[in-house]
């Protein structure tokens, strides 16, 4: 009896031992082909079990692993944060085996988690995250039990995710700037043309002296100077760039530069690498010179008293060429495959990264109070000819602006077109009626266009104007109307006068450039726009050419 249950003994402890075996062999089947690494320390640091994952996720074979440290699979500017995170593990084992602490009756003490970079076998680095837990088997007995989880791909999505928020941030800033930019320039040209208008009409009454006539020529010059800023701020906008024509880009800067050289102090050197023919883009000459100009005096102040040199290229670039970052204007969206490029290096201080978040805003300088609207120019130049503008820079070695446009394949330039001459209206007996809220804008419009030898009516709003225009129907030559009005705005009040007369001409009149009066639908046409601040000329000159084609239904902007 005692032998048949020592045998049936023998046969249970025999068919526990398979299935302990099969058991083992299935966790360590599960074990390695788990989708996540988990390896074994011990109290040293030292890995003493791996799976198979953990390998392929380094790039080495498993057996590789053991005995080596994990610290050793850690990128280098990681390091500090593994130790600071494996610290109190180890320091709080190293109490216990001391006797200076104990552990609880759960053999799992505190886990803990970090996100780190470790490197693969080629030194590809990678991002992982990182959970180590202590295990206690008996007493003094450690070991730590570690799993890494590759989470590059949600680090990619984060570092993308934090790409476009800095990107939406830029492109609310910029239309911020746009709005305020926006709202100045048209205030600010609705007052000039008073201030020009009277002093041109002051000027025009002045009879004898010289010293008087001195000094309003010199208000006059002053209140054009401040126009041109006020056009400068609508450039920055993307508005008032010009009439677009094929341009060279290697010939428009050899041009340029024999004339730009003599401003450049001798100790700067200027080299060029231009291809000719050159790639052709659709610009405007003068403002495409002035985009040269401002680069190339960015480079030289950079430079400051130290012996550097510029470096002017142009080139064509593919659309994926073009960087991602320090680009203007924000919102940029590619829009062609093959660009033209302008390319300005220079040997200066360079741009802190700080200074490179605000480089193309408006009126942002290093240099001094008054300057800062070069680049803002060029970035709205940019964007109405659906280009970019982007810069690369190193502090202490210097700074590349790329100035790229869509390439064009018609390098004809654009004929001007011939105007007729103006008329002399004091031998006419034309009438305009004049339309705008601001009380001294239309009275100087109603003095300006009397003194040209026009009989006026003016008009406060829409529904005096139509009321005006009812009353002296058919003796009414020309309408001239403000866009923005609070009762009927400038569309508003064109489409009822002209359900009274079809065929009337009629002048759209704003501080607001031509684009941003124009834009939207509307049904009406009209035959001339003239943006504020005008001069006496240039009402002459629209007038002229609209009362001598009163059939025509082109737009002949004046700026």
């Amino acid at each position: 009896m005692h032998q048949i249950e020592l045998e049936l003994q023998n046969e249970e402890l025999q068919r526990t031992q398979v299935a302990l075996v099969k058991a083992r062999v299935r966790y360590f089947d599960l074990y390695d082909v788990a989708p996540i690494g988990y390896c074994t320390l011990n109290a040293k640091g030292l890995i003493t079990e791996a799976n198979k994952t953990i390998a392929s996720l380094l790039g080495v074979a498993q057996a590789e692993l053991i005995e080596r440290p994990l610290s050793h699979f850690i990128l280098k500017q990681d390091q500090d944060i593994y130790y600071l995170f494996s610290k109190p593990f180890f320091k709080s084992v190293a109490a216990v085996q001391r006797g200076q602490g104990r552990t609880r009756g759960d053999p799992y003490s505190e886990s803990s988690t970090c996100e780190l970079r470790m490197v693969k076998k080629d030194q590809a680095a990678f991002w992982v995250s990182l959970k180590m837990s202590a295990v206690h088997w008996a007493e003094q007995q450690f070991e730590f039990r570690v799993t890494l989880s590759d989470i590059s791909d949600r680090k990619r999505a984060e570092e993308r995710q934090v790409d476009l928020d800095v990107q939406q941030k830029q492109i609310q800033k910029a239309e911020s700037l746009q709005r305020m930019a926006g709202a100045i320039a048209h205030l600010f040209n609705n007052q000039l043309y008073v201030v020009m208008g009277n002093l041109e009409m002051a000027l025009d009454d002045l009879v004898g002296s010289p010293t008087v006539r001195s000094k309003l020529v010199n208000a006059i010059r002053a209140a054009r100077r401040s126009s041109e800023v006020s056009g400068l701020m609508l450039t920055y906008l993307g508005h008032n760039a010009g009439e677009a024509e094929s341009i060279d880009l290697s010939a428009m800067c050899l041009d340029s530069l024999s004339r730009i050289q003599r401003y450049i102090p001798d100790h700067v050197a200027i080299e060029t690498d231009l291809s000719f023919p050159g790639p052709v883009v659709k610009a405007n000459t003068s403002q495409l010179q002035q985009v040269l100009i401002q680069l190339i005096t960015n480079g030289w102040e950079a430079i400051g008293d130290r012996i550097g040199r510029i470096r002017i290229t142009t080139k064509t670039i593919n659309a994926s060429e073009i960087p991602k970052s320090h680009i203007a204007p924000a919102e940029w969206r590619c829009v062609a495959e093959i660009f033209a490029c302008l390319e300005i290096s220079d040997t200066g201080c360079g741009i802190s990264g700080e200074e490179m978040d605000k480089i193309f805003d408006p009126f942002f300088s290093t240099k001094f109070t008054g300057r800062g609207l070069g680049l803002a120019v060029a970035t709205g130049l940019a964007k109405a000819w659906n280009g970019m503008i982007g810069v690369e820079s190193t502090v202490g070695k210097g700074s590349v602006f790329r100035f790229c446009l869509p390439l064009v394949n018609d390098g004809e330039p654009l004929l001007a077109e011939q105007l007729p001459e103006p008329w002399d209206f004091k031998k006419t007996a034309k009438t305009v009626l004049v339309v705008d809220d601001d009380y001294i804008v239309r009275t100087l419009t109603v003095a300006v266009l009397e003194r040209l030898g026009l009989s006026v009516h003016a008009a406060a709003g829409g529904k005096e104007a139509i009321a005006l225009f009812q009353r002296h129907q058919g003796k009414i030559d020309c309408l001239i109307t403000d866009l923005c009005m609070p009762d009927m705005d400038g569309w508003e009040t064109l489409s009822a006068v002209r359900k009274i007369q079809a065929d009337l001409p009629v002048i759209l009149s704003s501080g607001y450039d031509e684009a941003k009066a124009m834009s939207g639908y509307h049904s009406e046409h009209i035959q001339a726009f003239l943006h504020k601040p005008y001069s006496l000329d240039d009402v002459r000159e629209v007038l002229g050419r609209i009362l001598g084609l009163q059939n025509s239904v082109s737009p002949v902007p004046v700026t």
